[in-house]
């Protein structure tokens, strides 16, 4: 999870973390969902363990969706980084990682396009627009 917390905060996707070799973490979906309806730091912790959690947290998909427009960006980055770790199950968070890929935060913006690609990999060539900010 530290490997994974790492890529994050660094925003190393493009390194090659998008994607966790660890293994697992057997989460408590329900108590996680519950955090995410708390403060900013039950929400990191929440989407944190969610992330951990990968493919075994599929049931908070619909429930991190909202997170991906947090006035936060820490909060958007955390959401975008859990519905990657969880991937192919995530697929309904598509069009919003996509909307997500216009935001000030570039690490958002990285966050999103590696979530992009770990849920659908017939987008494994979509690029991040183009840095426009001064």
């Amino acid at each position: 999870m530290r490997l994974a917390l790492l890529c994050l905060v660094l925003g190393a996707g493009t390194l090659g973390c998008s994607q966790s070799s660890e293994p697992l973490q057997k989460v408590d979906v329900a108590a996680q969902v519950a955090g995410l309806k708390g403060n900013d730091d039950a929400k990191t912790a929440a989407l944190t363990e969610l992330a951990a959690g990968g493919k075994n947290s599929a049931a908070a998909v619909d429930e991190i969706i909202p997170l991906l427009k947090s006035e936060d960006p820490v909060i958007r980055r955390l959401a975008a980084y859990a519905l990657g770790q969880i991937g192919p199950s995530a697929k309904a968070a598509l069009p919003a990682l996509t909307a997500l890929m216009q935001d000030s935060d570039r690490n958002a913006v990285t966050a999103a396009l590696n979530a992009i690609r770990a849920i659908d990999t017939s987008k494994a060539s979509v690029e991040a627009p183009p840095n426009t900010m001064n």
